[in-house]
């Protein structure tokens, strides 16, 4: 039972042995391995977690994400959640806290972070593609332009590179942080790249091009769809290349029902030119939430 002037629920960091049972919370989310848990212990009837908050430092950003047992109110269990947070990000020197994943505006979390002092830092548009639609459209467009593709092109699956061949690439479009990607490229980060599917396309020896996504369920994720090429006959051939290297490993009529791609709102209009002339569908837009401390 909790003491009379204990809050319940009360936010604390959890024990070694409780780690596990915190974590359970967070089966189905993207965490960084430096990740730093606080979690919320209703002490009534009996003591057990309810929800928590996974953080961790990226620069002088404080990165977490949040989660709730299913039916926990959590509109009553986020302020002390964020409170908590933001003292320990403060501690440790953040200047700002960050969430994690992008959200829409109908994500009750959307609404309760925007209620707790969080600003829209950035906002990227989506797109969803029938994979069998792209895989013939790929195809087709492949046997079409092949006799253009520079003799010297190729695409090398990311297992064979570090992370840094393509971060140069992709900083400039604001995608996604480097630690992210650093982790995400990991061969054993849950949740990670697909290493064979995602890939560098060269010239030579000169990497160009990046191509990087994820496997959700029916789906492929696309995170990252950069060529860095000013002529746009060659950079659309890029694309091309790069998605070319897909068609040939994953069957149209295989498990992959689905591609989605995403670009900012406003930058690298690139990966949504590409998305709509696949036959994109677009989806809600998302938005990255901040609070400075």
């Amino acid at each position: 039972m909790s003491n009379a002037g204990t809050p319940d629920p009360a936010i604390r960091e959890p024990a070694p042995a409780e780690v596990e049972r915190v974590l359970h919370l967070f089966r189905n989310v993207p965490l960084s391995p430096e990740a730093r848990l606080l979690a919320a212990a209703r002490s009534r009837p009996i003591e057990r977690f309810i929800a928590a908050a996974a953080w961790w430092p990226e620069g002088t950003v404080g990165r977490f994400q949040l989660a709730c047992q299913p039916g926990v109110a959590r509109a009553g269990v986020a302020r002390l959640l964020i409170d908590s947070l933001a003292e320990c990000a403060h501690r440790a020197g953040m200047a700002t806290i960050q969430c994690a994943n992008l959200l829409t505006d109908d994500n009750e979390w959307f609404g309760i972070l925007r209620s707790h002092g969080f600003e829209c830092l950035h906002s990227e548009r989506s797109f969803e593609v029938s994979y069998r639609d792209a895989w013939t459209r790929v195809m087709q467009l492949h046997q079409k332009h092949r006799s253009q593709i520079p003799a010297g092109w190729r695409t090398e699956a990311i297992r064979h590179h570090p992370p840094e061949t393509a971060l140069e690439l992709i900083a400039p479009h604001r995608l996604m942080p480097p630690a992210e990607i650093r982790n995400y490229w990991r061969v054993n980060s849950q949740f990670g790249f697909e290493l064979d599917l995602s890939c560098i396309l060269f010239d030579g020896e000169r990497p160009f091009g990046a191509f990087l996504l994820r496997r959700m369920g029916e789906g492929l994720y696309i995170d990252v769809q950069v060529v860095r090429e000013t002529n746009p006959r060659l950079r659309s051939l890029g694309d091309l290349f790069m998605l070319y290297h897909d068609a040939q490993r994953v069957a149209a009529d295989g498990p992959i029902r689905w591609l989605w791609f995403r670009s900012g709102a406003t930058e690298h209009r690139q990966t949504a030119n590409l998305a709509l002339r696949m036959g994109g569908r677009e989806l809600a837009r998302c938005h990255l939430l901040a609070k400075a401390l």
